[in-house]
């Protein structure tokens, strides 16, 4: 026979809609935020190493200065691989956007048509849909190339940039501002004037691991550098233009699952302190009934069903809501940064699991534990509504004190879990709010700085002194740093009468050097320490003493002498590769290697911060709308638990404005007071979350949190309390005074 006392379980929804409603929609809430991310992102993974395969992705590239002979080309493909030429060339469009454009590929980095279809007539072009989509491009569009006009022919995936680095080092993609494009193979060599880039592209006839891959790299430059000049490489492993994605990702998935994992246990928190109310709001007829044999499991079964049914409930609203739509806007923002084939959705286990399996289990948890200790007491204590167990009597004296003070006070000790349970999702809603509102002025920061951390506008990487230009001269190298994991370094080799002068490079001996304050950040290095270092593809290592660090750069570089350097990589003493200057230089096309624009770098962050911006709105969206629904259920439950309380003030003369303040606005207060403590411990877990975050990146970002991100969560704070005021105050003023004034006392 069923348990009668179960049909109660599902008219809570028609009689008590309040208690029950805000946790379904706090929970959905959450799922759908949770499985449109895990959705997005397990579709995005799937379909990235589908591109890798397809698309036949290079093992690794690396740039000469001259064209490869035929027998250097020889030697290298007796490594055990296969070598592609992958020329390129850039042109400036729009007068602040670059393209980089190659000859259409086959067998290697394979383009993959989003639209229209590859080019093939000497007039037509293929551009990388990031870069149209940022810019408004479609395919049919006219767009002017060297003087020639093209026609789109089709917007493509490049699987070889998958992320928008137009160099490797950058912090963040260039959508806006750089993209790729391919011409058929007549149309590229028909361009007239183009500074060509030899950039060779191979893959291993072996599946390789990363040492592996970067022992064959090595043994390419050697062979390279005796007849040529290898000025860049990179193996697959470590190209950041196609592992970045992926990076991303990497950092995003455990920080979305602690989060929702938090967002649950503070909802469930509550939902138990709620049971716990109605427990002891049902105290009499709980008594009657285990003086009528039932059994305490039997109860704690039925008080534990709601809440794993409302989880139940609102993750098939949740993840139905996400599939159907939401997910697509996830999906959005990554296309909006990543190149990318067409998106195919595809439901992940993972999903499921936080989604669904996590907030059950959770629930269960928490649940069980305050339930069952809740029905802990005897039948009579539950008549009686005796649910003080007996202690010593507390020193804490309050006759001091006025009415209204101390009846705030009884109103807080005896709602200390409710209040626990609030503090904490405050805790985790703050800590979501903070992050989307610092994020943008944090990096906003991070834009303006670049400015005074690269003391001059241009810097100019050249092949030879062939112009003989009158600028400050410069050798400049990466270099890996042997002691960390191999993580890169640039190495600036700086002469007298500079600006560089602040760094009295001069006074170095040769084994010294001033190191950036972003790289002693990172890596823990301080004044007298040794800092091994390593030309990239070669296996002798340098020693570097750290004389002193400069404390206003925060990018990962070492300076010293260049005739320091010089004698480092074994060139001599003249020897330099790059200019420096605040003008723009005439530097000939065949001579340019690549040219560093200050300005052009600040740009390219803002634009990233433009793009991500709906991501914070997101993000604040999400912690607005939980903290809402946080501080709603939690005043709903003092007053329901006050209400008798509430009507001897009535009797007593007290109004609903003033029974309000007692009730609602101590909450509030308390909430103030809170946020005050939470200043500091928020700005400390900041800094670490976004030092944590950023160890995937070639920079230190210093993170200063401006005070009015603080100032506005504050003014946030105060709008949810306005709106949860008015609310539960319309509520107490519904208070029906004769139903409650029955209530037996026992």
């Amino acid at each position: 026979m069923r348990n009668p006392i179960n049909k109660r379980i599902f008219r809570q929804f028609k009689y008590k809609p309040l208690k029950v409603f805000p946790i379904l929609i706090a929970l959905s809430f959450i799922v759908v935020f949770a499985s449109s991310f895990f959705t997005a992102q397990q579709s995005i993974k799937k379909l990235y190493y589908k591109q890798i395969d397809e698309g036949k992705v290079e093992d690794g590239e690396f740039q000469t200065i001259y064209e490869l002979t035929d027998d250097l080309q020889s030697k290298i493909e007796a490594l055990g691989l296969k070598l592609y030429e992958n020329y390129y060339f850039e042109e400036k469009i729009d007068s602040d956007k670059v393209l980089r454009i190659f000859k259409n590929r086959k067998n290697v980095n394979e383009a993959t048509p989003l639209e229209g279809s590859l080019a093939k007539k000497s007039d037509e072009i293929t551009m990388s849909a990031y870069f149209s989509r940022n810019n408004n491009i479609k395919v049919g569009d006219k767009i002017t190339v060297a003087d020639k006009t093209y026609t789109v022919a089709s917007l493509a995936s490049f699987p070889d940039y998958s992320s928008a680095l137009k160099n490797r080092n950058d912090l963040v993609m260039d959508t806006g501002h750089f993209g790729i494009a391919t011409l058929p193979e007549k149309a590229f060599d028909d361009v007239s004037d183009k500074q060509l880039n030899f950039l060779y592209s191979y893959h291993t006839n072996e599946n390789l691991d990363k040492k592996e891959a970067r022992e064959i790299l090595k043994s390419i430059s050697k062979i390279v550098n005796k007849d040529n000049l290898m000025v860049d490489g990179v193996t697959r492993f470590d190209n950041k233009c196609i592992t970045y994605i992926m990076d991303d990702m990497g950092g995003d998935v455990p920080m979305m699952t602690i989060a929702t994992a938090l967002l649950f246990i503070a909802i469930a928190f509550i939902s138990s302190v709620q049971i716990k109310s109605i427990i002891e709001e049902e105290a009499p007829i709980i008594g009657t009934l285990l003086a009528s044999g039932y059994r305490k499991r039997e109860l704690l079964k039925n008080y534990m069903s709601m809440p794993l049914f409302l989880v139940l409930i609102s993750s098939l609203i949740g993840n139905a809501a996400a599939y159907l739509y939401v997910y697509k806007k996830y999906a959005e923002i990554y296309y909006r940064s990543f190149d990318l084939p067409s998106f195919e959705p595809f439901i992940s286990p993972r999903s499921f699991l936080i989604t669904s399996i996590m907030p059950m289990i959770l629930y269960l948890i928490i649940n069980y534990a305050v339930i069952s200790r809740s029905l802990n007491m005897s039948p009579v204590n539950f008549l009686r509504r005796n649910f003080k167990k007996s202690k010593a009597k507390s020193r804490f004296h309050l006759k001091n004190l006025s009415f209204i003070k101390k009846f705030k006070l009884r109103v807080i000790f005896a709602n200390k879990l409710t209040y626990v349970s609030l503090l904490f999702g405050v805790f985790i809603a703050n800590l979501l709010l903070m992050f989307a509102l610092s994020a943008k002025p944090i990096f906003n920061i991070y834009a303006k700085n670049m400015k005074t951390q690269m003391k001059y506008a241009h810097t100019y990487i050249v092949k030879s002194d062939m112009d003989k230009l009158d600028a400050p001269k410069v050798t400049i190298i990466s270099a890996d740093l042997a002691d960390k994991n191999d993580e890169s370094v640039q190495i600036y080799g700086i002469d007298d009468d500079t600006k560089y002068d602040s760094l009295n490079i001069s006074s170095l001996q040769n084994d010294e050097a001033v190191i950036s304050n972003g790289l002693a950040k990172r890596f823990e290095y301080k004044i007298g320490d040794t800092i091994k270092i390593r030309e990239p593809y070669n296996s002798k290592e340098k020693n570097i003493k750290v004389k002193a660090v400069d404390s206003e750069n925060n990018y990962f570089q070492i300076f010293t002498k260049r005739t320091s350097l010089n004698k480092i990589i074994n060139r001599d003493y003249a020897y330099f590769n790059a200019y420096m200057s605040d003008n723009a230089l005439n530097v000939s096309k065949e001579n340019l290697v690549t040219e560093i624009n200050r300005d052009e770098m600040s740009k390219f962050m803002i634009h990233f911060l433009d793009s991500f911006s709906v991501v914070f709105t997101m993000i604040q969206m999400v912690a607005v709308a939980f903290y809402f629904i946080l501080l709603l259920m939690v005043t709903e439950l003092i007053i329901e638990r006050a209400k008798l309380n509430m009507t001897y003030l009535k009797i007593f003369g007290f109004r609903d404005n003033e029974i309000t303040k007692i009730y609602v606005n101590t909450s509030f207060l308390i909430l103030l007071f809170f946020q005050i403590i939470l200043i500091p411990i928020l700005d400390k877990i900041m800094k670490y979350l976004y030092f944590i975050s950023m160890q995937k990146f070639d920079a230190y970002i210093k993170v200063t949190i401006p005070l009015n991100v603080f100032l506005l969560g504050y003014l946030m704070t105060i709008v949810i309390f306005v709106l949860c005021q008015a609310i539960e105050r319309r509520k107490i003023g519904k208070i029906d005074m004769v139903k409650e004034l029955k209530t037996i006392a026992g």
